[in-house]
Parts: structure tokens; C-alpha cells; sequence
């Protein structure tokens, strides 16, 4: 069953595998998505949707998620959008590096379905 719309999530990594399978899981959820491919690609989207939480990966061939957040927290049209990295690199300081650009959750790959959709619901509800 699904449920009714409780947000919009933007879904930023080079993995289409990957964009797939979380988009088809948030609107299962009933969280509406929207997906980029690239960094660049979602610059356009967020001209064009207005994401109430931004899944963001690190690893993209034309530009690194953690400058892509620290660009999204600058920016005053998407500053207060919660950002979500969602990585496979182990390590503290990919971490430390998140949350310094303004991260508000670090999530590792890979990940419990269930613990993802909390998280996110969690943010969406604050939000």
C-alpha cells in the first residue's frame, strides 16, 4: 500500500542502479523524489523543484557531494534544505568532512531501508 505524500526528496548520485532503487523506495513510502545523475544535473533540478531534503552522494565523476553540500549551504534559496550524505567511503574524516559542509546526516552504504525511510520521515516531520 501506498502511503500519502509526506515530503519531496532530491536523489543526487552517478549510480543510475542506484537513483532507481531509492526513488522507487521513497515513493513507495509516498515521499515523492526527484533524481540527478550528476552535481551539475542537480543545480538544474533545484532551479526547477523545490526539495524539502536533498540525498546526496559523495562520489560523482564531475564533482564532489561534500563541495555540492557546502554550495547548497551557502546558498539562501537552499540553505535550510536538509542535506543527507549517503556514502560507501569508510572513515572519520569523510565524515568530519560532511558535517562540516553542513551535512545533517551521514549515512553509509550500504544501508537498512527501514533505517533510511526513518530518518528521512524524522527530518521531513522537523522540517
Amino acid at each position: 500500500m501506498i502511503a500519502q505524500n509526506s515530503g519531496r526528496v532530491l536523489v543526487v548520485d552517478d549510480d543510475p542502479e542506484i537513483v532507481t532503487f531509492l526513488s522507487t523506495l521513497l515513493e513507495l513510502e509516498g515521499i515523492e523524489s526527484s533524481v540527478a545523475t550528476s552535481a551539475a544535473a542537480a543545480l538544474e533540478q533545484l532551479e526547477q523543484v523545490h526539495p524539502d531534503l536533498v540525498l546526496l552522494d559523495i562520489a560523482m565523476p564531475d564533482r564532489d557531494g561534500i563541495d555540492l553540500c557546502r554550495e547548497l549551504k551557502k546558498d539562501p534559496r537552499t540553505k535550510a534544505v536538509p542535506v543527507f550524505v549517503v556514502s560507501a567511503r569508510p572513515g572519520k574524516d569523510v565524515v568530519e568532512r560532511a558535517f562540516a559542509a553542513g551535512a545533517e546526516e551521514f549515512i553509509r552504504k550500504p544501508f537498512e531501508n527501514s533505517d533510511l525511510i526513518t530518518r528521512i520521515r524524522g527530518r521531513l516531520a522537523a522540517h
